[in-house]
């Protein structure tokens, strides 16, 4: 099983990490590493991760106020949006492949 990350969902985390890091210098190394960590899980584990639509999954980082979105085709798992967990809530629908 291997991850990836869409352009938009890269988008994302890129400016998550920008905002961090303004607010407090590291803070965004500190989101890259917990990321990892979570991308990680997701690869050992894909399907602990509750489903919040009929294909994609939802998977919450700890300390950090946000979601990965993701769905899984064949042995991929594809990242959608990064997106913290107190903006609406299905911004990223229209991403979805047969969309």
């Amino acid at each position: 099983m291997q991850i990836r990350f869409t352009t938009l969902a890269q988008n994302e985390l890129a400016e998550a990490r920008r905002w961090l890091n303004r607010q407090q210098p590291g803070l965004g190394r500190q989101l890259n590493e917990e990321v990892r960590q979570v991308a990680a899980r997701m690869i050992r584990m894909p399907f602990l991760y509750p489903l919040e639509t009929k294909e994609v999954r939802k998977c919450s980082l700890t300390r950090f106020h946000y979601n990965l979105r993701f769905y899984i085709q064949e042995e991929v798992i594809f990242v959608i949006a990064f997106s913290h967990q107190h903006r609406d809530p299905h911004y990223w629908v229209d991403r979805l492949p047969n969309q």
